[in-house]
């Protein structure tokens, strides 16, 4: 695995929340269930989900525009069942799906805007991979950085991935070390405290 994926896959997309404007995928946007996580490059699929999973390389997470159609499902149990079985590491749908039973036995991880049991034909899945999307309100390009887990998804272009994921990680660390002071009875006034070196 790209060594920055593994070190974005350990952060929490609302710790990159408190400092990141840009990027955050509508909030419609949900996980089919959770807990979930997934962090790898975008393979961009415009309507063409079924091609996307056959140009996908194991760990792309398939990011895909639907052109405002929030009525058909168009991705579903058999289309997750291969693409888990190619090794893709997520798939975010800017419409609905369907088969939410086959989605939980499958588990691979899923962020759509809901459930929809009119399901788009065949001859509708005609579109392009590799090409510049926009999803969730976001312009999505191949090769960009997707993280995605219970709170939202959050796209990056490379050029910024490494300074977000070393901010991301001290937040991560100050978190942790939040966490015990409060779990040992501090409030949260005597940790600014002892962080300005008062206490």
């Amino acid at each position: 695995m790209d060594p920055i994926i593994e070190r974005l896959s350990q952060i929490a997309t609302s710790t990159l929340g408190h400092f990141v404007d840009e990027g955050f995928l509508d909030i419609a946007i949900r996980p089919v269930f959770v807990p979930v996580k997934c962090a790898g490059r975008a393979l961009t699929v415009d309507r063409a989900n079924r091609q996307g999973i056959r140009e996908a390389r194991p760990g792309d997470v398939l990011v895909i525009a639907r052109g405002g159609d929030f009525r058909h499902a168009s991705f579903g149990g058999m289309v997750a069942l291969a693409a888990k079985n190619r090794g893709i590491a997520g798939v975010v749908i800017d419409g609905p799906v369907c088969d939410y039973a086959e989605l939980l036995e499958f588990r691979l991880p899923v962020f759509c805007r809901g459930f929809s049991a009119l399901v788009s034909r065949a001859s509708t899945q005609t579109g392009s991979v590799g090409q510049p999307v926009i999803c969730g309100g976001v312009h999505v390009s191949t090769g960009d950085y997707v993280l995605a887990d219970d709170d939202g998804v959050l796209v990056i272009p490379p050029s910024q991935v490494q300074a977000i994921v070393e901010r991301g990680e001290a937040a991560e660390r100050r978190g942790r070390e939040t966490r015990a002071y409060l779990e040992a009875g501090k409030t949260l006034e005597e940790i600014e405290a002892i962080r300005r070196g008062g206490a």
